[in-house]
């Protein structure tokens, strides 16, 4: 089993179910996010995300392959998985449903770890189509020097971190963000300034549709219904890469 104790959070392996066979006795997630359910995954629960789980959220249905992408919104939001996934299961590792291996590992921790392992694993292992974009990648981001962009990622998660602590702003983040207008309002105004959907689609879908690793800033919901400490970055890797002979 892949030993995840070098890491600041305890790997969460996700499996991508296209039939809920050998899983139906799992608890469904219902609940704000896909992001909020690893959350819960983290703290040690074993959930499936099914079609209908997520509340609020209007990226990661149609990202996941949940539903499919139906308006202007969600066809713009890309790689998606194929629809028809009946549901994701989600567990930490420590704790993966016995003889079943996880398509893919989400780790979250400090950069200099989450580097580490990216050099161990080498360049060839790591997704190459989106680097340098910042909302699907931190791979080639900011080569050669801190860029405004990095900057502006590390100083609105901080934010995020002490707002979402206040009862009224997590309240009203909810509310708002139950209408796809003002998603697709931010999804323009966010794109390729800071990181974007980090934990469906940056996390998860990128290493399984390209089978590669991948590192990522925390986008807003990652910071927030994520409760991800700001001094991290999550990354997803292909469970075949880190679990090790």
């Amino acid at each position: 089993m892949f030993d995840g104790a070098r890491f600041d959070v305890p790997p969460v392996g996700v499996k991508v179910l296209r039939s809920l066979a050998g899983f139906e006795d799992v608890s469904e997630y219902q609940g704000v996010s896909y992001c909020d359910a690893v959350r819960r995954a983290t703290a040690g629960e074993e959930l499936v995300v099914k079609p209908g789980s997520i509340e609020v959220c209007k990226w990661s249905p149609a990202v996941l392959g949940l539903k499919s992408a139906e308006s202007e919104f969600e066809l713009s939001l890309e790689p998606r998985l194929e629809p028809g996934v009946a549901g994701i299961y989600l567990a930490r590792l420590d704790r993966f449903r016995e003889g079943t291996e996880p398509d893919v590992v989400i780790l979250r921790g400090r950069p200099a770890q989450l580097n580490r392992l990216a050099e161990e694993l080498g360049d060839s292992a790591l997704q190459r189509k989106y680097r340098g974009r910042i909302g699907w990648t931190a791979l080639g981001v900011g080569e050669g020097g801190l860029s405004w962009r990095v900057m502006l990622v590390h100083a609105l998660n901080y934010s995020l971190n002490l707002l979402i602590r206040m009862k009224w702003f997590d309240a009203l983040v909810k509310k708002v963000f139950r209408k796809e207008s003002v998603s697709k309002a931010f999804e323009k105004a966010a794109k390729n300034a800071v990181a974007d959907m980090s934990m469906c689609r940056n996390s998860t879908v990128v290493p399984y549709v390209e089978d590669a690793g991948n590192i990522s800033f925390f986008c807003t919901g990652g910071a927030t219904w994520g409760g991800n400490s700001p001094r991290n970055m999550t990354s997803g890797f292909p469970y075949r890469l880190v679990k090790g002979p």
